[in-house]
């Protein structure tokens, strides 16, 4: 028999999101209310938010009305202080949001050129400030192939020059300072290979990481499980997210000295998944372990802010 409890409310009430982005301000720029970094990220952290409730709302990705997605971003970062202040990195999130909203937009369309070379445009811009991202350019195309059913070679070049504009508009910087020679160096430190070293992070950031890690997992499974549910259409893209997901996971892996970059990509990508378990996940027990996580995240967050300021 259904019952409804706290998490039920949680998950469908309208005053969840509103109630988590005030709780997100007020933690956000206690360290230091006249720092203006820490207002910046605030900002993006806050737009990155609406772009997901937005994604969400446009693409039906939960079956029930949620914010679920949108809160469990917003809780995932608010745990993480060592994201909080602005820097050019926290762009690539937005780029990737907005990447997905163009991506999911060609979803079988005939003529989706448009759609795909604005979606791998947004992937461009963010790889300027972070340019491992360009790695889900690849995803991207996997995604196209298999469950987008759009790849051509159409597509394919409408791809390639999305991904090349903002280099070409750079190499034309770069001309008239006549810096050519020098402009694209900056590319050979991102992708020589080294071997990872984990030792050098303290261990609240790799627990963090580590718990981020084992719920997408989790909300991993779970939409394996539970995906004959959704519709096909909605079905197709959560999986585009999770091509995405496996591609983030293995930059996270290998690139343990660009950490901060890719973990932010790596929650934001996440908390579509795992807003998604949260919010139509079932079981005797679900309710417990719903809370069993707020307590676990919580308390990494308790962790990391007495790391970081103590």
């Amino acid at each position: 028999m259904y019952t409804h409890s706290f998490r039920n409310t949680i998950v469908s009430s309208s005053f969840t999101l509103p109630v988590m982005a005030v709780l997100t301000l007020v933690l956000w720029v206690l360290p230091g209310m006249a720092d203006s970094t820490l207002w910046g990220g605030l900002a993006i952290t806050m737009l990155t938010a609406y772009l997901i409730m937005e994604l969400n709302n446009r693409n039906a990705l939960l079956r029930i009305r949620s914010r679920m997605m949108s809160t469990t971003f917003l809780f995932m970062m608010l745990v993480c202080p060592t994201l909080h202040c602005w820097n050019i990195d926290a762009l690539t999130v937005v780029c990737l949001i907005a990447a997905y909203f163009t991506l999911f937009a060609s979803y079988q369309k005939y003529r989706c050129e448009g759609y795909i070379f604005h979606a791998f445009l947004f992937v461009s811009m963010g790889s300027m400030a972070f340019p491992p991202m360009l790695v889900l350019a690849l995803a991207f195309y996997v995604s196209m192939l298999f469950q987008l059913r759009n790849f051509n070679w159409r597509t394919f070049m409408a791809g390639i020059f999305g991904l090349t504009l903002p280099y070409w508009a750079y190499a034309a910087y770069a001309i008239w300072n006549n810096q050519l020679d020098t402009a694209f160096l900056y590319l050979d430190e991102w992708f020589t290979p080294i071997m990872p070293d984990y030792s050098r992070f303290p261990p609240n950031q790799l627990a963090t990481a580590g718990a981020i890690m084992f719920w997408a997992l989790l909300a991993l499974i779970h939409t394996f499980r539970t995906a004959y549910n959704d519709k096909i259409r909605t079905r197709m893209l959560s999986y585009v997210i999770v091509t995405v997901e496996f591609t983030l996971a293995v930059l996270l892996a290998v690139l343990p000295h660009c950490l901060e970059s890719t973990i932010h990509l790596f929650i934001a990508n996440t908390s579509l998944l795992v807003g998604h378990y949260f919010a139509l996940g079932k079981g005797r027990f679900f309710n417990a372990w719903f809370y069993l996580t707020i307590l676990v995240f919580a308390g990494l967050g308790v962790w990391n802010y007495l790391s970081l300021y103590l």
